[in-house]
């Protein structure tokens, strides 16, 4: 390896590290856009708890259908 491709190595190492570490830092102001000083990203309590339990509940029952229609899609579309 000659000079060149070691320091175009690094050079695109350290700039991908930069351009995550950027986006990331974006992502988590645009995600506390709109909300309260002090408030928290998660809510705790009951009431958080039943809506994660259904939110689970309703992408399993989501994904046991794309499943079904994945097996029905199978048997009538044959190559």
């Amino acid at each position: 390896m000659n000079a060149n491709r070691i320091i175009d190595m690094i050079v695109r190492r350290v700039m991908r590290r930069l351009v995550n570490h950027g986006v990331d830092k974006g992502i988590d102001m645009a995600s506390k856009v709109g909300r309260k000083p002090g408030q928290s990203d998660v809510e705790n309590g009951p009431e958080a708890d039943r809506q994660m339990r259904d939110a689970t509940k309703r992408q399993n029952q989501s994904a046991k259908q794309m499943r079904q229609v994945s097996r029905q899609m199978r048997r009538f579309m044959k190559f």
